[in-house]
């Protein structure tokens, strides 16, 4: 794939992403508050998941989005990076995992024809998500406080 078609496709997903879909999803989406700010996140106890998130955030030159703390989350839980191919990697996985929200089958859809390079790494993701814990019933106000590596065994493969 040329340099200028991978710019395009990131231009794309920018716009779509950030532009179009974060905006329009928050004023539907409720979803419980996020009480930390990233200077408190900071102040967690090392290895723990409010810390780690804090610290990729900084790594990476991005803030918190209120709303979205919870997804941040679990791309640190996950593993998955917080760029173009980690995040449709994290969404096929959530499709595999049962999550059939409008945010995550709209990105699947648009990332399996944007991105056809990378549909075995899709597949693989969207069965390992087959496998894996839902996140349904998490409290991320809580875990924030927990030791990443123990949440990471938890939603390895079953």
């Amino acid at each position: 794939m040329t340099k200028t078609i991978k710019h395009f496709r990131s231009k794309l997903l920018e716009l779509l992403t950030h532009k179009f879909a974060l905006p329009l999803i928050s004023k539907f989406r409720k979803t419980k508050s996020f009480p930390y700010t990233m200077e408190q996140l900071q102040q967690f106890p090392d290895n723990t998941l409010g810390k780690d998130l804090v610290l990729y955030l900084q790594k990476m030159n991005f803030k918190l989005i209120k709303g979205y703390e919870r997804h941040d989350c679990k791309h640190i839980i996950l593993q998955y990076e917080m760029n173009e191919l980690g995040e449709a990697r994290m969404q096929f996985y959530f499709l595999g995992n049962r999550h059939y929200s409008l945010p995550v089958v709209s990105t699947v859809i648009i990332c399996f024809f944007l991105m056809p390079e990378h549909w075995t790494k899709f597949y693989y993701e969207f069965k390992k998500g087959r496998k894996t814990k839902t996140f349904d019933d998490v409290d991320f106000n809580a875990i924030v406080l927990m030791n990443t590596e123990d949440l990471r065994k938890q939603y390895k493969n079953l």
